[in-house]
């Protein structure tokens, strides 16, 4: 296996002086076989002539007679000085490691071949790809660092150097200085680099999870990129027939459809912003506060949520569109903007919203502007106000605010919660009868959900459906936020707790919202919406609440705690909680209630594994009763110790308060050589280990996923057999199969 030519080299030389080789024009040495390895060779195809710029010595044969040196079946060249035509190769389970290319001088992984660690100088190339006729994987390479002026190419379909490559490459975890070039064609592939430069894809191309920090993706027809990010002047194309999935824009990043690209899934951070020109088409939108999404006349955006304005007080998200763009499906959140650009502000304009419409229309009602859009939460025209952008366009303002009329039950009857002041009084349930407490304080505090997280986490409020607690209890739909606590059986149980997805469930709808608490001068149980639930009980958090009108005797009020000033005992045990589930979730099938969302699958394989320092994966050779026996390639000095993770809370139940992320339980682990058997203890005693729960005690701790493990004692130069005893762990959330295939190739 060779890159060839169809004509002869003249002066074709192999040299060594001192151990160290000089391949020159046309010449080729082959390293196979561990452990042989070839180690700082010169290979170069600079001519006697005026080409030779003298940095590395040649024949003549320059780029069409290239020197090779050829690292094949578990054979090694590290450090190579590749210049002028000179090719350093790793295929057929060969590997190089390390090395220089310059000047036309270029590394290459083929057909189950590596290329790991090596430096690309301006005009020096790297190349994953494949040789036709010689079958095996697609090459590998890793942790390539690639210079201004050099290059990285991925994938087939052309010809180097008088040889055809035609199949899939691999570069991952590469870093491509500004000035760089990566190319990603047929079948090529690019996993998880951090691009300066410029990176290219065209026809089957893929990039996935590359970061750009100052540089630039441009996707052409027939390229793929997916979960890559833009941030701090890195910028990505989406050109004619282009397509990326999941990307993610931070501050000072930004995003360009053209005409025929397309974006399926797109969050905007803030100070980041996205357009699409006319034809384009993005979808499935996030626009988060700070950032701003601009769709032209003749574009569409198909699936859309503007973000509501952040609990303290930041920017909201901002649309602009002209007319003529296409809206679809687009939610806007709280004090949400959107900007129609080529629309003059004039008095006399308002908002009609019929139909999941909003319109614009002039004081004569004719309609101006008219687009589908959504309110997070009711929606009638006196929900929106128009305002006058700079630029003299007019702008659509949300401002409806959530979770209020929720009604508490006063002397004088029912009442919202968001028109009771200081110095009210309202019904309080103590030892069975109704007593009359006074109102010293009443706090109101803004929320906007972090919908990249767990729901509970998320902030999304419960909605609790009527008559899901009882008997027209409550009497209509109540929200309140997750730790909100509800008063059943004689204790206060948080709602997040009683969550079955059907009649007590997250309200997904509400992205931003307003929620009130009320204080009584002592800590009490309240009817709101006919239901049972507190007051609110200073725990410390009363700073996080704005302040409207006077306070009664609140002056250095002291925190307060559950043990000693609730007015009933705040109930989170499992055998306390399980049972009111249980009979909250038979009730919903009285009421006939149907699932919200479909149940999770999962697995009790928690598809443990090792990583090592240099990103490889070691698979278990067997299992011993609990114990998972590993064998460490000679060299490692540490591991992370890989597995799925669950929360107890979302596979076992919300009724189990327990949201810690887990992997597995690990009980002793030990490592053997030779001889010699060395118990590892540092998991167990440095509580600052990373990838690791909190200690616990005893002779056991948990993994979180990702857990570090020294591998202290003994010979590291040997090859070592590495013991885990496994005592418990999930069960596992199955992940969807875009989610599994997209973590295959990432690993």
């Amino acid at each position: 296996m060779a890159i060839t030519s169809s004509g002869t080299a003249s002066g074709g030389t192999i040299t060594s002086s001192g151990g160290q080789y000089s391949i020159l024009s046309g010449a080729t040495l082959v390293v196979e076989n561990s452990p042989y390895v070839v180690s700082g060779a010169i290979v170069s195809g600079f001519g006697q002539g005026p080409d030779n710029s003298g940095a590395l010595p040649g024949q003549s044969g320059g780029t069409n007679y290239p020197a090779l040196l050829l690292a094949s079946a578990g054979g090694v060249a590290s450090n190579a000085q590749v210049g002028f035509g000179g090719v350093v190769m790793g295929a057929n389970g060969g590997r190089v490691e390390g090395g220089y290319a310059t000047d036309s001088g270029s590394f290459a992984a083929v057909n189950s071949g590596t290329v790991n660690n090596v430096t690309i100088g301006s005009d020096g190339g790297v190349l994953a790809s494949m040789m036709p006729g010689y079958g095996g994987a697609a090459g590998l390479v890793t942790n390539a660092h690639v210079q201004a002026g050099g290059y990285g190419l991925a994938g087939g379909g052309f010809t180097i150097k008088g040889q055809e490559f035609a199949g899939s490459g691999i570069i991952s975890g590469g870093t491509f200085d500004v000035g760089s070039t990566e190319i990603l064609v047929s079948a090529g592939t690019d996993i998880g680099s951090l691009i300066g430069g410029t990176q290219v894809i065209s026809s089957a191309g893929y990039s996935l999870s590359s970061i750009f920090s100052a540089g630039t993706q441009l996707i052409s027809a027939g390229g793929v990129a997916s979960a890559n990010t833009a941030y701090a002047g890195g910028s990505i194309h989406v050109l004619s027939g282009g397509v990326s999935y999941r990307t993610t824009v931070g501050s000072g990043g930004s995003v360009e459809v053209a005409a025929g690209g397309m974006v399926n899934g797109l969050t905007l951070q803030a100070a980041a912003a996205a357009t699409a020109r006319p034809a384009a088409v993005i979808s499935n939108a996030t626009v988060n506060g700070g950032g701003t999404l601009t769709i032209d006349s003749g574009a569409t955006l198909a699936g859309g949520t503007i973000q509501g304005t952040t609990s303290d007080g930041g920017a909201a998200g901002l649309l602009i569109v002209q007319s003529g763009a296409v809206l679809n499906g687009l939610s806007i959140g709280w004090k949400g903007r959107i900007d129609v650009d080529t629309l003059s502000y004039t008095s006399g304009q308002s908002i009609r919203y019929a139909n999941g419409q909003i319109s614009i229309v002039d004081s004569q009602g004719n309609v101006l502007w008219s687009a589908g859009v959504t309110g997070s939460g009711s929606n009638t025209a006196a929900d929106y106000h128009l305002e006058q952008d700079a630029d003299g366009s007019t702008i659509i303002v949300y401002d409806k605010c959530f979770l209020k009329g929720t009604m508490i039950r006063t002397p004088g009857g029912e009442r919202a919660v968001e028109d009771i002041k200081v110095g009210d009084h309202v019904s309080t349930l103590v030892d069975g009868e109704v007593v009359q407490r006074e109102v010293i304080w009443v706090g109101r505090r803004s929320a906007t959900v972090r919908d990249w997280m767990t729901d509970d986490e998320a902030g999304y409020p419960v909605r609790i459906r009527k008559g899901a607690l009882g008997d027209n209890v409550p009497y209509k739909d109540l929200l309140v936020t997750p730790e909100h606590a509800i008063y059943l059986d004689g204790g206060f149980v948080p709602a997040r707790m009683l969550v079955n997805g059907r009649s007590i469930l997250y309200d997904h709808k509400q992205t931003h919202f307003d929620y009130f608490h009320i204080e009584t001068d002592i800590h009490s149980i309240l009817w709101s919406d006919g239901a049972l639930s507190e007051s609110y009980l200073d725990t410390g958090d009363r700073t996080a609440f704005s302040q409207d009108g006077q306070v009664v005797r609140l002056l250095n009020a002291k925190a307060q705690c559950w043990e000693q000033d609730a007015a009933a005992p705040l109930r989170i045990a499992r055998d306390f909680v399980e049972p009111l589930f249980r009979k909250l979730e038979a009730r919903a099938d009285m009421l006939a209630y149907a699932p919200v969302e479909q149940d999770i699958e999962v697995t009790e394989d928690p598809d443990l594994h090792l990583l090592d320092e240099r990103g490889r994966v070691i698979r278990q050779m067997r299992v011993v009763d609990r114990a998972r026996v590993f064998m460490v390639p000679p060299g490692t000095r540490e591991v992370r110790i890989m597995s799925r993770i669950s929360r107890p809370v979302d596979v076992v139940g919300p009724f189990l308060d327990d949201r810690r992320h887990l992997g597995v339980l690990i009980a002793g682990i030990q490592i053997w050589e030779a001889e010699e058997t060395h118990r590892l203890e540092a998991y167990l005693t440095d509580e600052t280990l990373e990838g690791w729960a909190e200690p616990e005690g005893g002779r056991s701790r948990w993994t979180a996923g990702a857990a570090c493990l020294p591998l202290d004692g003994g010979n590291a130069e040997t090859v070592r057999l590495l013991s885990i005893e496994v005592i418990a762990g999930g069960p596992y959330r199955v992940e969807r199969d875009s989610e599994r295939a997209e973590s295959a190739l990432a690993s």
